[in-house]
């Protein structure tokens, strides 16, 4: 597919469950230790119901629906701008589905707005982002 193609309304998903190792991960790639992703008591001190999930790790699962709804071997998805509001805590093994739209097209640079969010397994939007991204083939 190519640009011309994804219109107003191509819209698509992607689900993966949030696991402890998905957090140790993603601490050890950017250095981000907190311990309100890893231990209970501090999580609780915070206000939650026990350790949450990075909500990096979480909107992850934004790359991916775009990616696969977007990429192929034939295109690639840049990401030029976002906006992202984390709405409510996601814990651990919390079922996640990331959900992606085209809202408008910006055809002078062949870029498309997206509404994207995620999900958790009750339903609950988690994840509220907009965000710009180029198609670009490869």
């Amino acid at each position: 597919m190519t640009y011309d193609d994804f219109t107003v309304g191509f819209s698509g998903t992607f689900q993966k469950r949030v696991t402890e190792q998905d957090n140790v991960l993603f601490a050890d790639i950017s250095g981000d230790d907190n311990p309100i992703h890893f231990r209970d008591d501090v999580a609780k001190k915070a206000g939650f119901e026990r350790k949450i999930s990075n909500g990096f790790v979480t909107e992850s699962r934004i790359a991916a629906a775009l990616v696969k709804t977007f990429g192929s071997d034939k295109m690639v998805v840049l990401a030029l701008e976002k906006n992202t509001r984390f709405l409510k805590p996601v814990y651990m093994d919390d079922e996640i589905t990331a959900t992606v739209e085209v809202i408008g097209r910006i055809k002078s640079m062949k870029a498309l707005k997206i509404r994207a969010a995620c999900f958790n397994q009750d339903r609950e939007q988690v994840v509220s982002t907009t965000m710009i991204v180029k198609l670009i083939p490869c």
